[in-house]
C-alpha cells in the first residue's frame, strides 16, 4: 500500500509518502508546500491544492492519512486557518478518489514513538529510525507527515506494521 501522510498548515503543509508492501516501510517522496502570509487566502489555498494534487498524480497513493484538527479555545483562529488548508488537501484526495483517514497528533505520536506527548525531536528521531532515512527529518512538518503515514500503516495492518512495531513503535 502507498500512503500519503499530510501535516496541513496554511504556511507550511508537510507531506510524506511511503510504500508499505515491503518488509519495512520505504520513503517514496516528502516535502513542504509553502505559502506566503502576504498572499490572499484564496491563492494560498489554491497553491496547496495544486501541489497536493500534483504529488498524488505523480505517485498515485492508495490512501491519505492526515492530521485531524485539534484546538484549544484560545487558539480558535489557528484551528480555523488550519481547517482551510486541511479542507483543500482532503478535497484534492476526494477529487482523485483517494480515501482519507484522520488521526489526532497525539495518537500518531503514541504509535510512532510510544509516547503521545513526545516532543518534536523525539518524533523526528523515531520517524528517521522507522524509515531508515535521516533526510526525512529535514523539516518538522515533513517528519510529522511521515509520522501520520506510519501511523496509518500500522493501524491498517500493512506488511510493514510488524517491522515498525519490532523497531520500537506501537
Amino acid at each position: 500500500m502507498r500512503i500519503l501522510g499530510v501535516d496541513p498548515g496554511l504556511v507550511n503543509t508537510g507531506y510524506g509518502m511511503i510504500d508499505t508492501d515491503v518488509a519495512r516501510p520505504r520513503v517514496v517522496e516528502g516535502g513542504v508546500v509553502r505559502t506566503a502570509s502576504k498572499d490572499p487566502l484564496e491563492e494560498r489555498l489554491h497553491t496547496i491544492f495544486k501541489a497536493v494534487e500534483e504529488v498524488m498524480a505523480d505517485h498515485r497513493p492508495d490512501a491519505m492519512a492526515i492530521e485531524d484538527l485539534h484546538s484549544q479555545p484560545r487558539f480558535a483562529k489557528t484551528a480555523i486557518m488550519m481547517g482551510h488548508a486541511r479542507g483543500v488537501v482532503v478535497m484534492a484526495a476526494g477529487a482523485a478518489g483517494i480515501p482519507v483517514f484522520s488521526y489526532q497528533p497525539n495518537r500518531a505520536k503514541s504509535i510512532v514513538t510510544g509516547a503521545g506527548h513526545a516532543p518534536k525531536e523525539q518524533v523526528m528521531r523515531a520517524v528517521a529510525s522507522h524509515l531508515r532515512d535521516d533526510a526525512v527529518t529535514k523539516n518538522e512538518h515533513v517528519a510529522d507527515a511521515f509520522a501520520i503515514a506510519l501511523c496509518h500503516a500500522i493501524i491498517s495492518g500493512s506488511p510493514a506494521a510488524n517491522a515498525v512495531a519490532a523497531a520500537g513503535g506501537r
